[in-house]
């Protein structure tokens, strides 16, 4: 291949890059939040793989048939608005494709905004270029590109081929190396973002948390690990327990704000975090008095915060070692049996809140169970049982959730 044709190849690789990477900037600049759709709840309308474009609406702009973004525990989701009741500023809201409304209203406390464009296929591309692979294939091809285009060839004086400097393509050089600095940016502080939060539930540990786990094997589960709640208080009122997956590294801070946005992105001292807190779903009481309860948690690439989940299904053997986990509360401690575990979709029927002791709850356990990839049906759990969920991001583009049953209290 001549130098022409090279020069003419990296231009077009820088084309291409930007190409990919403007619209998701565009967006932002004009003030829209975007979304990348992975269930098939709005088809035909929205499909999956679009990228859909949300703005902030005030409740008075919304109404009946406009099709909404919402928060649902750790994830976000787009479905059409059913009704609206104005007095509770509550949201009832259906996927096109499903037959039935959601389970749960809306408060508007937890929607993003109105969806007002989307673009089939795309959110393909914007989710790979939000993945740390992503970003750095985007710059490998950027910086060849950039390499190529600064060839050319140099016939006049009858020599060989030759590369010299040009500044032909200088403005696409020039945006390139925009990009590149920004990718390389973006992969900085995704590190000491990373960094940054695990030294914050690090110090948590160290300081407020006494884990007592290097004793004989009849030790008991109530004397595995003490919290100190008044100094986490002092912290941030919103801490409301501590869970503790036992015999892992699953020991955090349950944060609650009766809503399912405040600490999807946000730390336990306020700061903002990739990473996010552990937090309990908006519609639950904060003192896990509620038939079932629901914790999300982020699947971070580290494996923190709820990134070891994955191994329930990944290690058979996983399971025996860690079937129990602790919820710490300021009064009293609970200790729950896992019972089941399974990949769901996101906002699915499993997280219906709060139940009470009833056939509905019996019917939802019985779900549960027979979902699971466990063999479930040896797990005696009933609706006077209370039961404790616990949902975090799947690879699989769904989301993973780990149930499990109150067998003890102190």
């Amino acid at each position: 291949m001549n130098a022409k044709a090279l020069k003419i190849l990296g231009n077009l690789l820088i084309i291409l890059v930007i190409m990919v990477v403007a619209p998701i900037a565009l967006l932002r600049l004009m003030g829209y939040q975007s979304f990348c759709v992975i269930s098939g709840s709005m088809e035909p309308t929205i499909s999956v793989g679009s990228i859909v474009c949300v703005r902030e609406a005030d409740f008075s702009e919304l109404s009946t048939g406009d099709v909404i973004a919402f928060y649902s525990g750790n994830s976000v989701v787009t479905h059409r608005i059913v009704s609206i009741n104005n007095e509770d500023k509550l949201i009832t809201t259906k996927g096109d494709a499903n037959n039935t409304n959601d389970f749960n209203p809306v408060a508007y406390t937890n929607v993003v905004g109105k969806v007002t464009i989307h673009f089939p296929i795309y959110g393909y591309v914007a989710s790979a270029i939000s993945l740390l692979w992503g970003k750095l294939v985007a710059g490998i091809i950027l910086l060849i590109g950039v390499i190529l285009s600064s060839i050319n060839e140099d016939k006049a004086s009858g020599e060989k081929q030759k590369l010299k400097k040009t500044t032909k393509g200088l403005p696409l050089l020039i945006v390139g190396a925009l990009i590149i600095t920004g990718a390389v940016a973006g992969l900085i502080h995704i590190y000491g973002d990373y960094h940054k939060s695990n030294q914050t539930y690090e110090s948590l540990n160290e300081s407020y948390v006494e884990l007592n786990t290097d004793v004989a094997t009849d030790q008991k589960w109530q004397d595995m690990i003490d919290v100190d709640f008044d100094s986490l208080k002092a912290i941030n009122t919103d801490v409301v327990g501590w869970i503790y997956v036992e015999g892992t590294d699953i020991s955090y801070p349950i944060m609650y704000s009766g809503d399912d946005e405040s600490y999807l992105r946000t730390a336990i001292d306020g700061s903002g975090a990739t990473a996010g807190s552990i937090f309990l779903e908006g519609y639950n009481l904060p003192d896990f008095s509620d038939s079932h309860n629901i914790i999300y948690g982020h699947n971070m690439r580290n494996l923190s915060m709820f990134g070891t989940l994955k191994y329930y299904k990944s290690d058979k053997d996983y399971y025996e070692k860690h079937k129990y986990f602790q919820i710490i509360l300021p009064q009293k401690k609970l200790r729950y049996e896992i019972f089941s575990y399974f990949d769901t979709e996101a906002g699915s029927w499993v997280y219906t809140v709060p139940y009470s002791d009833s056939k509905d709850f019996e019917e939802y356990i019985g779900k549960l169970k027979s979902s699971s990839y466990l063999n479930a049906a040896d797990y005696d759990v009933h609706s006077s049982d209370q039961v404790v969920t616990l949902s975090t991001c799947s690879a699989s583009e769904k989301r993973f959730t780990v149930h499990g049953k109150l067998v003890d209290s102190q």
